[in-house]
């Protein structure tokens, strides 16, 4: 019988390889519940390189803001400045609900604790979209928007405890919210419709336009860092979603050669190159023509391989386009993320997914937005998502403990996706 008292992680803000499973007994009992409030356990959780993301750049962000240390935290523990809890994608359960629209049981995807600690959350209902809630706890209102947005399904019954059932919420958790950042780039980023068009960095003032958007016949995509699963998602879009003479010539993944095989498994890319392939003729190893346009996406990758083909390609070809979508996986100091984080504001524009989201939805209306884009997203799933990447399942905290200490080791292969139940 699993222990009924609560535990959860918690992590060294200066060091996100610093972790330390607390429990919690004094939490056994809850206090009252406050007026439109929602009491939220989460049930099925995912850790990706995506975690480290928000440990590493959460002072920036506010992530360390969303869940915070418990009152009944030990004392070791108590110092905000010292410690925090970083959140992952996932479903959680209504324990108790004071919103009459919300019945206990409801399932809620979004962005959760890591814990079995329930947690209190002030809500509203987004009236423009049936079946999603809208966190309004003060403590929250800094966060980028995306966040305190959560996906309401019914309660579970007995039907849907399949294996079937599991395997999508499981995949849900892994890949929703990464296949949502790289559907709004291959829709909106690189519209096919200049009324589709919106900012990469959410600022109308970031020199982005409908030419640089452009993708068709004579566009190579470099995809840098390809077996992330952003990027895989990205691929994925850009060679199935696109429409008719918007399609690109090629998409050439650069990333390790440890992952080189993975990724070209996934059958997403045309070519898979390392990143030392820029000691040759760049444009024979990505075969360009004088004419060629070329866009290329950071999603993460190692070193300074991006900027680095970016300055060997220019000189030959004045159509290029970077855009900056994750950062390279270290666990830097706060300080140091920091200044890394301000000299990336100089160079090519970082896609701000929550801002993207936004004006998307101010363009085509949020019911509709969540409509196509849960459609896309369910095809996508139904075809089997990427060939190659399965769901590795744990079960509990101390399974989440090593599922961390694994990525952190890079022990985790990018075949692998760790979900877990709690």
């Amino acid at each position: 019988m699993a222990s009924s008292v609560p535990v959860i992680q918690v992590l060294s803000r200066n060091n996100y390889e610093d972790q330390h499973i607390v429990a919690l007994p004094e939490s056994s009992s809850l206090p009252t519940l406050p007026p439109s409030s929602l009491r939220i356990k989460t049930s099925i959780l995912s850790l990706t390189t995506n975690n480290f993301s928000y440990a590493r750049i959460g002072h920036l962000l506010g992530w360390w803001d969303i869940h915070l240390l418990p009152e009944s935290i030990p004392a070791e523990y108590a110092d905000p400045k010292k410690f925090g809890r970083i959140s992952g994608w996932g479903y959680g359960i209504v324990l108790e609900s004071n919103v009459s629209e919300i019945q206990v049981g409801t399932q809620l995807y979004g962005y959760l604790p890591i814990g079995t600690l329930p947690v209190d959350v002030e809500i509203q209902i987004d009236t423009q979209v049936p079946n999603q809630i809208v966190v309004t706890s003060k403590h929250r209102q800094h966060v980028l928007p995306i966040y305190n947005r959560y996906l309401a399904f019914p309660p579970a019954n007995t039907s849907e405890g399949t294996t079937q059932e599991q395997h999508s919420k499981g995949y849900d958790s892994l890949m929703q919210v990464l296949f949502e950042t790289s559907y709004m780039m291959n829709r909106f980023v690189f519209a096919s419709e200049s009324a589709e068009l919106v900012h990469p960095s959410g600022d109308p003032n970031d020199g982005w336009t409908l030419e640089k958007a452009d993708i068709g016949p004579k566009t190579t995509v470099v995809i840098f860092s390809p077996s992330g699963k952003t990027a895989l998602a990205f691929a994925h879009q850009l060679k199935h979603s696109r429409p008719v003479g918007k399609l690109p010539h090629a998409i050439i993944g650069v990333g390790s050669s440890a992952s080189q095989a993975f990724s070209e498994g996934t059958g997403l890319y045309d070519k898979v190159l390392i990143y030392e392939a820029d000691s040759g003729d760049l444009s024979l190893e990505l075969g360009l023509q004088a004419d060629s346009k070329i866009i290329v996406c950071d999603f993460g990758a190692r070193g300074n391989a991006p900027a680095r083909w970016a300055a060997k390609l220019k000189p030959s070809y004045s159509s290029l386009v970077q855009l900056d979508i994750g950062g390279e996986v270290v666990p830097d100091s706060p300080e140091k993320t920091t200044e890394k984080f301000m000299a990336r504001m100089g160079g090519p524009l970082i896609i701000n997914a929550s801002a993207l989201r936004s004006q998307a939805m101010a363009i085509v209306g949020e019911k509709k937005y969540f409509e196509e884009f849960l459609k896309e997203w369910e095809a996508f799933k139904a075809q089997g998502g990427v060939k190659g990447l399965g769901l590795i399942w744990g079960s509990g905290m101390d399974d989440v403990k090593k599922g961390w200490e694994a990525l952190c080791r890079g022990e985790v292969g990018p075949n692998q996706g760790l979900v877990y139940k709690l």
